[in-house]
């Protein structure tokens, strides 16, 4: 089948609005970031140390929420409606069970981060800021699900508009109580996660009167949907997202950690080093937010195809989606090759951070396109229901490769950030080439199974 400009505009209709907010997530971290910064080099280290524990912790929780992409697009597709509610019953109860658990161990976790062998001023920065982020672990677990369930029908703008919104609150809230202004206490790394907060609070009601508009429409009784949504017992239902959702929760957890554990390895080189390190990740994660927000789409439109029993537009839809994130990611790491000191300057004026960074920033230019194809293409298969190849090709290429090699430059060789930042750029590498070759192996068997021209 040729490249196709009718699925070319609704895989854009969806993933604009979704990259949109995908970004306007990751712009909460970067206004921190930059707010943080600004006020104290020291403080943004804390952050950076808590953010890398607390986003571990809720990629795990994400990765679950993944499993609703074939249900509820496919249910979409198949014209089946009620099996993407009883998905997103699931989801709810998951998310909040989850939240249940994890609230607590992040807790714990900031009451012993000398575990990870930070400095002692590193650990009295981060262990105020991760305590107090833990608390929005639940309304950021719930917002996913309703996002989630309403991008398979591939609803997405409100969900775009919300996050806008909540990036106001949280740059007001920022200014509030990390600086001090308007006659409030300057919390420093702590202000942050009050704002944020405050801001998933804010996401989460939003979310909900989104799904009471366009439950009105088919309801006369939309609270009362909900509500059974979110209590009914569906056994059958919560084993088959489990099921999906597991392998899928994995395969983030293996990347996340890498990055996550890769951090927790810098704070031994020093706050400098370890500030350093936050704010090249946040620009390599900014652009990440784009192939990250494309996969969503292109999960949802395979799925879309492939429930609709049109494999040939499935796999078409996933060819589109990673020759776009191989597009974009190219001009990002030309963006990154041209303008490294500007995009630094907007985080930190400290001149030994910017010459450090200024040092590295390359390889994340150099990882781009791997990173791109390597979420586009998980997304495709996990339109297809595959939620296990990610997870296997995780496992080798970060923890097979990329960290070992990291590692042993790093403390072995004396190569120090730039040693680690090397393994992660490998890891990354090898993950898209691994995605990519078991797509094509999906193709051939759509081929042989369905003899449709693809």
């Amino acid at each position: 089948m040729p490249f196709s400009r009718s699925e070319s505009r609704q895989l854009f209709r969806l993933a604009i609005p979704v990259i949109i907010s995908q970004v306007g997530a990751m712009t909460m971290g970067i206004v921190d970031s930059i707010i943080v910064g600004h006020f104290s080099s020291l403080e943004l280290a804390g952050v950076a140390a808590g953010n890398s524990i607390f986003w571990m912790i809720v990629m795990i929780g994400f990765g679950l929420l993944h499993g609703m992409d074939p249900i509820v697009a496919g249910a979409h597709g198949s014209g089946h409606r009620a099996d993407a509610d009883r998905c997103l019953g699931s989801a709810l109860k998951m998310g909040f069970i989850f939240s249940l658990i994890f609230t607590p161990i992040i807790y714990i976790i900031s009451k012993n981060l000398w575990i990870t062998g930070a400095p002692p001023d590193v650990i009295r920065a981060a262990e105020p800021f991760l305590r107090t982020l833990g608390w929005s672990l639940w309304p950021l677990m719930i917002y996913g699900a309703f996002a989630r369930y309403w991008q398979g029908f591939e609803i997405a703008f409100p969900f775009t508009l919300t996050v806008i919104l909540a990036n106001l609150v949280n740059w007001v809230g920022n200014l509030a109580f990390v600086t001090g202004r308007w006659g409030f206490d300057a919390y420093g790394a702590q202000g942050a996660a009050f704002a944020t907060a405050l801001c998933r609070v804010f996401t989460l009601m939003a979310a909900i009167g989104i799904s009471i508009y366009y439950w009105r429409r088919r309801t006369d009784r939309p609270w009362a949907l909900l509500w059974t949504l979110a209590t009914q017992s569906d056994r059958a239902m919560d084993r088959k997202l489990f099921r999906l959702g597991l392998p899928a929760s994995m395969q983030i957890l293996l990347e996340v950690f890498a990055f996550s554990f890769t951090t927790i390895m810098v704070t031994r080189l020093g706050a400098q080093t370890l500030a350093t390190h936050h704010i090249v990740l946040n620009i390599a994660s900014f652009a990440f937010m784009f192939p990250v927000g494309l996969s969503s789409a292109i999960a949802v439109r395979v799925a879309f195809h492939n429930g609709r029993g049109d494999p040939a537009s499935a796999f078409n839809a996933g060819r589109l989606g990673i020759v776009f994130a191989f597009m974009f990611m190219s001009f990002s790491a030309l963006v990154l090759f041209i303008f490294p000191r500007l995009l630094l300057g907007f985080f930190t004026e400290d001149p030994e951070i910017i010459r450090i960074a200024s040092s590295i920033i390359f390889l994340c230019a150099l990882f781009q396109v791997f990173d791109g194809v390597q979420v586009a293409a998980a997304g495709a298969l996990r339109g297809l229901g595959d939620t296990q190849t990610a997870l296997y090709t995780n496992l080798i290429a970060h923890y097979g490769i990329g960290l070992p090699i990291g590692l042993s430059l790093c403390f072995l060789f004396g190569k120090g950030l730039m040693g680690l930042w090397i393994g992660l750029a490998l890891g990354l590498s090898f993950t898209a080439i691994f995605n990519t070759i078991k797509w094509q192996q999906k193709k051939r068997g759509l081929l042989l199974v369905n003899g449709a021209a693809v």
